[in-house]
């Protein structure tokens, strides 16, 4: 799998490390999508950003591409030390399907024994099903933003067919029987964004499973802000809260 090195501008000794799942609904999206967030995020956090390019659907449907994003994990923290980038303190983050895949991910590592992660970030992340979404924003702002109830209906149907009728906690973690054991999560949200609630409530499953997730929605915004940092001034926010969440979980100092 291609992956994508981010270095802050002014490292200095071993860095946080921070793995990067991009968005696109499972069948879209890649390293460039995420270039330039992703280079920012690396100069405001301090960490070193690796960004993962899983194999996309419908060519590789559910498990293929969170099976790559697991796979990826443990070769970039295998190769962290050169650079520049410590595993002992390690995050995982994405965007939309890249949020999807970072909370699996974290069900994966807890699940198989490593590796052991020290905070989630997931942006606008998928959590559920959107056949039969029982999620308020969904009947909201399904029809007329960026991201609609048709386009995500579309996007399960390449990525996991059938999720609705049997979600697995890999495809959809807010079905996850059990949450307990996970890294502490911040989950940025939208307000005009159909993923809104179920990335809410997953943050209160986790919470309410005894782990620490802080939850953030930017009012006003639609899905996708953070692909463009240039046309949303909330970028500059959101990167403080990560950067924040991050210095608290995964230390820069």
């Amino acid at each position: 799998m291609p992956v994508r090195v981010h270095r802050p501008r002014t490292a200095r000794g071993p860095r946080p490390l921070l793995v990067y799942f991009h968005g696109g609904g499972w069948i879209t999206g890649g390293l460039e999508v995420v270039d330039r967030p992703l280079r920012r995020l690396a100069n405001a956090t301090g960490a070193v950003v690796v960004s993962v390019g899983y194999r996309l659907a419908p060519e590789t449907q559910f498990p293929g591409p969170v099976e790559d994003c697991h796979t990826a994990l443990r070769g970039v923290c295998a190769r962290a030390a050169g650079w520049g980038a410590d595993p002992g303190r390690l995050a995982v983050a994405g965007d939309s399907a890249g949020g999807n895949l970072a909370a699996a991910v974290c069900l994966m590592a807890r699940d198989r024994g490593g590796p052991r992660i020290g905070a989630q970030i997931l942006i606008y992340p998928v959590t559920a099903p959107a056949a039969g979404s029982p999620s308020p924003s969904y009947r909201e702002h399904g029809e007329n933003c960026l991201l609609t109830r048709d386009m995500m209906l579309l996007y399960w149907e390449h990525y996991a067919p059938g999720a609705a009728a049997a979600p697995h906690p890999y495809a959809a973690p807010l079905y996850a029987d059990d949450l307990g054991g996970l890294p502490p999560a911040l989950v940025l949200t939208a307000e005009y964004d159909p993923l809104r609630d179920e990335g809410e409530e997953y943050a209160r499953r986790l919470r309410a499973a005894g782990g620490e997730a802080e939850t953030v929605r930017h009012d006003g915004l639609i899905h996708g802000f953070f692909w463009a940092p240039e046309v949303f001034d909330a970028f500059g926010l959101a990167l403080g809260d990560i950067a924040r969440a991050l210095d608290r979980h995964v230390p820069t100092r």
